[in-house]
C-alpha cells in the first residue's frame, strides 16, 4: 500500500502539489494516459467538493494506492462562511436550489446544508438536497433528526435509489457528472464540523 498526503487550504495552497502527487502515484501504478486523465479529474473533483463551502479551510488530502486501486480521502473541519450560510438559508426558506449547478454543485449544497446550525435533520433544506440526503443515507435524515450526531452518504446507495425511483432529473444529472461517471464509490461522513470525503476507483 502506497500512501501520500498534502495539506490544502481555501487560498489554493497545496492544490498543485495534490495534482502532482496523484499523477506520480498513477505513473508508478503504470496507468495509461487515459487513466491518468481520469485520476487527475477525480483529484480535482474530490478537492472541489469542499471548495466554495467555507471561507477559511484547511484539509488533508490523501491518496492511497494498491496496484490499480486508488482511494482519495479529504479530511477537514468546515465552518460555513457568511455568504454560503446565507445562500443555504435562503434556498431552504424558498425551497429552491437554483444556485447549485450540476450534481457536484448539489452535493456540495447538501454537505453545506448538513453543516448549518441545528443540522443533521433539524434545518429545513431545499427539496433536492433533502432527496440527496435521504436517498444516499442508510437512515432517513428526518426520521433520525433527534438522535443523529453524524451522517454518512453513499453515492452507490444514492444511484440505486435514483434508478429504483426512475427519477429522470436525478438520472440526467448523474449521467453528466464527472465524479459519478468515473468513481466507483463516493462516501461523505459528517460529524459537525468535521467532514470526511472518500472517493474509490479501481482502474482495469
Amino acid at each position: 500500500m502506497n500512501r501520500n498526503s498534502v495539506v490544502i487550504d481555501s487560498a489554493g495552497n497545496g492544490f498543485a502539489e495534490a495534482l502532482d502527487m496523484s499523477n506520480k502515484m498513477g505513473i508508478e501504478a503504470a496507468l495509461d494516459s487515459k487513466e491518468l486523465l481520469r485520476l487527475r479529474l477525480l483529484t480535482e473533483e474530490t478537492i472541489g467538493l469542499l471548495r466554495g463551502i467555507a471561507g477559511d479551510i484547511k484539509a488533508e488530502f490523501e491518496v492511497a494506492q494498491y496496484g490499480k486501486e486508488f482511494t482519495f480521502t479529504l479530511n477537514g473541519d468546515v465552518v460555513l462562511d457568511k455568504k454560503m450560510h446565507d445562500q443555504l438559508i435562503d434556498a431552504s426558506t424558498k425551497g429552491e436550489n437554483s444556485a447549485a449547478k450540476g450534481f457536484t454543485g448539489k452535493l456540495k449544497e447538501m454537505i453545506g446544508s448538513m453543516l448549518l446550525p441545528g443540522t443533521l435533520g433539524h434545518t429545513v433544506v431545499s427539496g433536492f438536497s433533502m432527496g440527496l440526503m435521504n436517498m444516499g443515507s442508510p437512515t432517513p435524515v428526518d426520521a433520525s433528526a433527534e438522535v443523529a450526531k453524524e451522517y454518512l452518504w453513499s453515492l452507490e446507495k444514492y444511484e440505486d435509489s435514483v434508478k429504483q425511483g426512475n427519477n429522470a432529473t436525478a438520472i440526467d444529472l448523474l449521467e453528466k457528472s464527472i465524479i459519478a461517471n468515473i468513481a466507483d464509490e463516493v462516501q461523505v461522513s459528517i460529524v459537525n464540523p468535521h467532514v470526511e470525503i472518500k472517493v474509490f476507483k479501481t482502474f482495469n
